[in-house]
């Protein structure tokens, strides 16, 4: 009779134990789902079969090779569903949510997926497409809509289903604070990319952010490489110089401009101003003569240590 007793308890222990574990998981899946309206507010259209979700591992089975993207940017997981004109109609459109874990990371999506001959929408914090295919980013939420339509009449369902899943998302449509370490004078304007797998395709400049600026006549680029501690910029900025060593060119020092700050040549991308400030190494590339990257380079060094 005791064994009977201890073999429950144990047994209701494994239940709890197993569900505490997965509750996040199952709250998360529900919070995500919760953006998907159940009617799309225009008349006849209606919502079909089940909501779907995809998880990391399995997000491939979904979007095949397109998957790496999402992943490299901290892709949590996704939620779908179907809607269409009644039943047996060939007039249908597809909502995919996908929670990037945070507002940095669904800006990258979106950014990587622009298209600048796409129309722009008013809608969450930012929005391209076309009467078949609109994407937008909120919150930490980056949602693709894609319509199959034959009745001009409802061409506009995109832009209403983007809208009624962009209400539902709480918080504000400001951009990600990080974009504030990117000075604004000078800025081309929607040059701005968050970039996860390697600045100028550098591994040991993992993540960060990337935008295009004016100097005279000409566009140069400029990043900021974010990093988890100083010590891990140190390192990350003496691989950079193995590197530009390796490839034949010499790094000079440029004094008065952040930490162990230098110039040099950079294999296609003419010259490179580059400095370490705290956790960050942040660089002015493409120049055509190095010291016109300079006030650039100073502004970065000095927009990096306001509070974004």
């Amino acid at each position: 009779m005791k064994d009977n007793m201890k073999n429950r308890i144990l047994r209701l222990c494994t239940i709890c134990f197993l569900f505490f574990l997965t509750t996040p998981e199952i709250m998360a899946d529900s919070r995500v789902e919760k953006l998907l309206p159940k009617s799309p507010g225009v008349v006849g259209w209606q919502l079909v079969g089940d909501y779907y979700h995809y998880l990391p591992d399995n997000l491939y089975n979904y979007i095949n090779g397109a998957a790496d993207l999402f992943i490299s940017y901290g892709f949590v997981k996704l939620a779908g569903a179907e809607y269409a004109l009644g039943a047996g109609t060939r007039e249908n459109a597809i909502v995919d949510v996908y929670d990037m874990g945070n507002k940095l990371n669904a800006f990258g999506v979106f950014r990587s997926k622009r298209d600048p001959e796409s129309k722009s929408f008013k809608i969450g914090s930012g929005a391209f497409g076309s009467e078949r295919y609109l994407f937008f980013y909120k919150d930490r939420y980056y949602v693709e809509i894609q319509a199959y339509l034959s009745a001009s009449k409802d061409k506009d369902i995109p832009v209403k289903l983007a809208r009624k899943v962009a209400d539902g998302i709480s918080g504000d449509c400001t951009p990600p604070s990080e974009l504030n370490y990117l000075p604004e004078v000078g800025l081309v304007s929607g040059s701005e990319i968050y970039i996860t797998g390697g600045i100028l395709g550098h591994a040991f400049l993992d993540s960060g952010l990337m935008g295009d600026y004016r100097i005279g006549d000409k566009v140069v680029k400029a990043f900021v490489a974010f990093f988890p501690s100083s010590k891990q910029a140190v390192i990350a900025l003496s691989r950079y110089k193995d590197f530009l060593k390796k490839a034949g060119e010499k790094c000079q020092v440029l004094s008065g401009f952040g930490e162990s700050g230098f110039v040099s040549k950079e294999p296609y991308h003419k010259n490179i101003l580059v400095s370490q400030q705290g956790p960050f190494v942040i660089g002015v590339t493409d120049l055509s003569q190095a010291q016109k990257g300079e006030e650039l380079l100073k502004s970065l060094l000095r927009t990096i240590k306001k509070p974004t």
